[in-house]
């Protein structure tokens, strides 16, 4: 699966993920610009970092026959969701202790009406070393150009 995420002029309102599947079909997704990287970001760190597949790009990716079922220890979409808006919240005020970090996963968790996941702090530093890697390749991109990655 290929992801091209496209940054848009800075007045755009969106930046555009194209996700080209394996079997040739693709679906484009608007990104809504807010300020730091785009929201897709976040997922595609989830993704890739803990190999959750069942997230958001396992349901925008996955081909439109596809009847497969989760898997047994994948995280619910909804977890994943909670666990990106602590990363992107991170981005905005600042990396926290692994505990407060959890105290707020917790809390996301519960707004998303999900149990939150198991995260070790090892993986909470897999994580950010990943959003900033993702970052430093994504912020010295001018208007039109592309990210390439891989699922």
């Amino acid at each position: 699966m290929l992801l091209r995420f496209t940054k848009a002029p800075p007045a755009a309102p969106a930046d555009t993920l194209v996700c080209t599947r394996t079997d040739g079909t693709a679906v484009t997704v608007d990104l809504p610009k807010q300020g730091i990287l785009p929201p897709a970001a976040f997922h595609y760190v989830i993704t890739t970092t803990l190999g959750w597949p069942d997230t958001y790009f396992g349901q925008l990716t996955a081909p439109r026959t596809s009847a497969k079922k989760p898997r047994a220890d994948a995280a619910p979409p909804r977890q994943s969701a909670a666990l990106a808006e602590c990363l992107a919240a991170e981005q905005w005020g600042g990396a926290t202790d692994p505990a407060a970090f959890a105290a707020k996963l917790a809390t996301a968790c519960r707004r998303q009406r999900v149990p939150p996941p198991a995260l070790a702090p090892a993986d909470l530093a897999r994580l950010r070393a990943a959003v900033r890697e993702f970052g430093a390749a994504w912020r010295p991109l001018n208007p039109g150009q592309s990210l390439e990655r891989t699922l």
